[in-house]
């Protein structure tokens, strides 16, 4: 089966259909079920994407080799996509689809779970659009649901199996629930339906994006699209036909039509596909907060734009195209947390919220959403906005208070006016340039001037620059240009709504006709078609044509649409009384020559119940245009018709009274006959209540009877467990190191471990039935310890005791005995007794604790060794650099060369002093004993400034310090530690810049301390030292720390190349960690994580 060569997909990735399947749990069944309905030779590839445990190695292709006609084969790596072939996804794996391969993504620690499927749908979508079919099979949870709306969305089909048929409902149950699955059948069932919806694709054209098809075609299709208009009052031939065109291939495998001429005759004679088809059509795809990114967007940009320019007040939006509401409700809780964020309470909000589609209304107003359907919604917002109920989730009341619903088309009914902001996103993607066009035109007329116009991400104003601008560098909002005068919409074309069945069937010539038959439809449909509205039971106007101000006006006060209430004055009771009669009566009503209060015309209207509808009527409304007589006639006229309409006014309040009495008697009597009708259904709810009983009695029996099956299932089963588990305890004992004895209460051994026989070289024979006091050479009879197990009841039990005792052939051994009583044994009194040889463990604290005395008395001289070191080894260059200096200064005689080379000698002197000291300080922190202390590291860091004072002056260094909390450190140190980075900071300064050092505190995330190799347990304070100085190259980050590592020249700056050796000496003493970060001439930040 072959796409025509004339019409095949520009699609650059596969042209073959390729079948995501996905399952989770009971899925192994339904997989081998589907796999063996597989034919040799369907030309698809198909893909399966299951939930498989991480650690357990998959042998699902191995097992569904087995099933299959066509090879499976496990995705090893990148793989390249092959038609009438099989591919498993691995363990541990997420599947991607790219052009025209599938490729693996290691799940990690952080990645959500389950929704390995809604990846890989998604991405099949996106990168196969029409050539994606999605498959749903067994499993719990909703994974895939996300990923099936946007297969629909871009054009590809979905399937779930049937609820009915799976192990487990859960994830076909909940794509079936949000209407995102286009066919519900067992799994042995869909390889065929497979096959039935490729044919069909091919057969519409459904692969390809062209506009045009070959001209039978084309002709059907446009009248199925007539069809709809008449049926719906919808017009559809606007819409980009590829599109319309796959809603139709798809309509025609479950109504089981081959051709298009075959499913037109079956569509006219049947009005519930027409309902169906017409749903299809208008692909109610959506979600709360769709696309994160550009909801983020308008507190940022769009809200406090709309703020400025308020008026009165109130704030207008319009979100049209609302499908079943998640847009408005996600525009009005965005907008309600900023007015909240920013103490704007008091702003009045009315969101309009319109649809075309009757049935997303009536969700939309119900306010009410599934579980899977608020996946997108954070904790937070669901806690704040909704509240769960029957495992659904209800829009609070204060949201739903700024939304006002309504069934209307933006295409062709008044538009809503003074609007701040229009919302209208996915939908524009779905009309032809010319319709786009037109819906921008009342869009700008809608929108206030600065209003902001917000579309969909794959929407744009290609055409209609003239009308919008970009605000700002936002994406996909754009604010209204001011056109002087008022903009007229370009002219809409649809079709007149009396159309007869005769015309719908009438063949379209040629192209050029099919033009003129249009222009021709929209002159005679503008002209000449009265104006009209349709309402429902409740008054409320459900649809508006024409321009109905001459007869309606929207009434002050909350927005509405009852008819009554936006009738002009001298409509109201003719009106109201012609809907009562024509609901009574079942019959057409006309009324002519209705007088208009303060208006130069007269008004006549029609009114009649729609065809096969008891609901709704339709009203046409006529306006008669008084003609001008003589002025003094004229006036004479109306004094006389004023009298008559004063006269006619008294009668009319006169029977408005007299039909309140009326009225109010006849609630006198309904309150009355109510009262009755309450009375006897009281006695109906009695007996109602009785039968009830009687029935839970029955329940009652039932459920008991039941219960015993379950508990006499559940004792079995726990049988079993506890088999289990015996074998799995008994497994533990045998395998330990330690010995064990179990001893009964009167200390006869009853049984021991394979370990006990093995370390103390005996055997079971010798053992087991033999009193623990008299085995062996009696090396257990020991007083303390025959006292101790004496002792042991249910509060008492031996702890660590521990026993010296000598064993025959191990010989003296130091033991620590552990034995408890152990609870519900059989018989009574049963001891468990644990043995552990200590004795090797004993000398090694011995020769441990002599090591740890020679240790000191090692440090105790090093100590000694350093203090002396520190005097003999500075006094020579302390001399050394004296005399240098008395020659420098004293001899007057010296060359420059002399003076050059005692410089020098002051130089190195200086460095070889500093050397020594950061040694001696370095071998004193490897070697004092650390003293941890609560210290406030302000009280530190005051010190630190005061002992380097000097250096702070000389360079007028300016030093930033935060305040920094407690922590319990070694004091000293710590000190040496903001000593040496503020003098590194100061040492490497900029030549005639100020140094400025700003030292603050911050609590690291959990990630740093991770990523640092720390543990998210401890508390950790982060210590930040930065500087505007010299800086270094980042590679150098690692090597700093080094000993005697110098990044600079050792002739420029004193330094011994030990500070930050010492700094992470110390940094390492209080088990923390340090990093830093630099660049050449923008300074150096150390940061410095040390536990709380």
């Amino acid at each position: 089966m072959k796409v025509p060569e004339t019409f095949k997909t520009e699609n650059k990735t596969t042209t073959f259909p390729i079948v995501g399947i996905g399952a989770s749990a009971g899925g192994l069944d339904a997989f081998k079920k589907l796999i063996s309905a597989i034919s040799a030779d369907s030309g698809m590839a198909y893909v399966l994407v299951q939930h498989l445990s991480p650690e357990q190695p998959s042998s699902l292709t191995e097992i569904l080799s087995q099933y299959s006609q066509i090879p499976v084969q496990e995705i090893i790596r990148n793989i390249n996509l092959v038609p009438n072939n099989i591919y498993v996804i691995p363990e541990n794996n997420l599947l991607i689809a790219e052009a025209g391969t599938l490729k693996l993504k290691q799940r990690t620690r952080g990645e959500r779970r389950n929704n390995t499927i809604d990846i890989f749908f998604e991405s099949l979508a996106d990168v196969h659009r029409t050539f994606a079919i999605g498959v749903i099979l067994s499993g719990t949870g909703f994974d895939g649901t996300l990923g099936f709306k946007k297969i629909k969305e871009l054009g590809g089909a979905t399937i779930a199996q049937d609820p009915e048929t799976a192990a487990f409902k859960g994830m076909p149950q909940s794509a079936i629930e949000t209407d995102a699955a286009d066919y519900i059948l067992a799994p042995e069932k869909i390889p065929s339906q497979l096959l039935e919806i490729h044919k069909s694709y091919i057969t519409n054209y459904g692969y390809t994006e062209e506009e045009h098809i070959p001209k039978n075609d084309e002709e059907i299709f446009f009248q199925i699209i007539n069809l709809i208009l008449l049926r719906t009052g919808n017009d559809f031939r606007h819409y980009k036909y590829p599109t319309i065109r796959r809603r139709i291939a798809r309509r025609m495998v479950p109504t089981e039509r081959n051709t298009i001429e075959d499913y037109y005759n079956f569509l006219r004679n049947n009005k519930n596909e027409q309902d169906l088809l017409f749903n299809d059509f208008l692909i109610p795809v959506t979600y709360f907060f769709r696309d994160q990114e550009a909801f983020e967007s308008l507190p940022n940009i769009v809200y406090p734009s709309l703020i400025r320019n308020i008026t009165n007040n109130n704030l207008r939006i319009w979100v049209a195209g609302c499908s079943t509401g998640e847009e408005a409700y996600s525009i009005a809780i965005s907008l309600h947390e900023y007015l909240l964020q920013t103490n704007n309470t008091d702003i009045k909000v009315q969101i309009f919220a319109s649809d075309i589609s009757e049935k997303g209304i009536t969700k939309a107003r119900s306010g009410t959403y599934s579980y899977q359907e608020v996946q997108q919604i954070s904790a937070e917002r669901l806690r704040n906005y909704f509240t769960r109920s029957d495992g659904n989730y209800h829009i609070n009341k204060v949201i739903r208070d700024m939304c006002i619903f309504a069934v209307h088309n933006f295409v062709k009914d008044p538009a809503f006016a003074k609007i701040d902001l229009v919302t209208c996103r996915n939908v524009l993607i779905y009309f032809d340039s010319y319709l786009q066009n037109k819906v921008l035109g009342t869009f700008h007329y809608s929108l206030k001037d600065n209003g902001l116009l917000f579309l969909g991400k794959s929407e744009s104003i290609t055409n209609s620059h003239d009308l919008f601008e970009n605000f700002g560098k936002f994406g996909k909002i754009y604010t209204r240009k001011f056109i002087a005068g008022r903009y007229v919409t370009k002219l809409y074309k649809p079709t007149p709504n009396n159309v007869s069945q005769n015309n719908v069937s009438t063949q379209i010539k040629t192209a050029s006709e099919n033009d003129f038959k249009k222009i021709a439809s929209e002159i005679l449909f503008t002209k000449y078609t009265p104006i009209s509205v349709i309402i429902d039971l409740n008054q409320e106007i459900l649809y508006f044509h024409g321009d109905t101000s001459p007869f309606l006006l929207p009434s002050p006060g909350q927005p509405n649409f009852n008819i009554l209430k936006m009738a002009r004055e001298g409509l109201f009771f003719e009106l109201n009384n012609a809907i009562a009669k024509v609901r009574e009566e079942k019959l057409n009503i006309k009324k002519e020559n209705i007088q208009i209060k303060n208006q130069p015309y007269l008004v006549s209207f029609e009114m009649f119940l729609l065809p096969n509808d008891d609901e709704r009527i339709m009203i046409i409304f006529h306006k008669i245009i008084v003609p001008e007589t003589n002025p003094q006639k004229k006036i004479q006229e109306k004094k006389s018709d004023q009298k008559g309409i004063e006269e006619l006014e008294n009668e009319l309040s006169q029977l408005y009274r007299d039909i309140k009495n009326v009225t109010e008697e006849q609630k006198i009597l309904l309150e009355e006959l109510q009262t009755t009708n309450e009375e006897l259904l009281s006695s109906g709810e009695e007996l109602q209540a009785l039968n009830e009983e009687l029935e839970t009695s029955t329940e009652a029996l039932q459920s008991n009877n039941e219960e015993l099956v379950c508990v006499n299932d559940e004792l079995i089963d726990r049988q079993k467990q506890l088999i289990s588990l015996r074998n799995y305890s008994e497994s533990i004992v045998k395998t330990i190191h330690e010995p064990l004895l179990i001893v009964n209460k009167d200390f006869i051994i009853k049984s021991a471990n394979p370990a006990f026989y093995k370390y103390f070289n005996t055997s079971e024979k010798a053992t087991e039935a033999y009193s623990l006091f008299e085995i062996g050479n009696c090396q257990w009879d020991i007083p303390e310890f025959r006292k101790q197990l004496l002792k042991i009841d249910t509060e008492f039990s031996i702890e660590n005791l521990q026993l010296d005792t000598i064993c025959p052939d191990i010989g003296k051994k130091t033991m620590i005995v552990n034995a408890r009583l152990i609870i519900d044994s059989t018989p009574e009194g049963m001891i468990l007794v644990a043995l552990e040889d200590i004795t090797d463990l004993i000398a090694t604290n011995e020769l441990l604790s002599n090591k740890n005395i020679e240790l000191q008395t090692q440090n105790e001289q090093l100590e000694a060794f350093t203090s002396a070191a520190s005097h003999d080894l500075q006094e020579p260059l302390r001399k050394i650099h004296m005399f240098c200096k008395r020659i420098f200064e004293n001899e007057s005689g010296l060359s420059e060369s002399g003076k050059h080379n005692l410089e020098r000698v002051l130089f190195s002197v200086t460095n070889m002093s500093i050397l020594i000291t950061d040694l001696i300080e370095y071998s004193r922190i490897s070697f004092i004993k650390k003293e941890y202390k609560k210290t406030d590291l302000n009280v530190v860091l005051k010190k630190t400034l005061a002992d380097i004072k000097d250096n702070i002056l000389e360079k007028k260094a300016v030093i930033t310090i935060f305040p920094s909390p407690q922590l319990n450190i070694i004091p000293y140190q710590i000190q040496q530690l903001f000593k040496n980075l503020i003098l590194n900071a100061i040492k490497y300064s900029k030549e005639d810049i100020i140094p400025e050092i700003k030292i603050e505190t911050l609590n690291p995330s959990p990630d740093e301390i991770l990523e640092l190799g720390g543990k998210t347990d401890i508390n950790y304070v982060k210590i930040c030292i930065s500087d505007n100085g010299i800086g270094f190259s980042q590679e150098y980050a690692s090597k700093i720390f080094n000993p005697f590592f110098r990044l600079h020249n050792s002739d420029k700056y004193h330094g011994s190349g030990l500070g930050l050796t010492l700094v992470k000496k110390i940094v390492d003493n209080h088990e923390g960690f340090i990093k830093v970060s630099s660049k050449i001439n923008q300074g150096t930040t150390f940061y410095i994580y040390l536990p709380l």
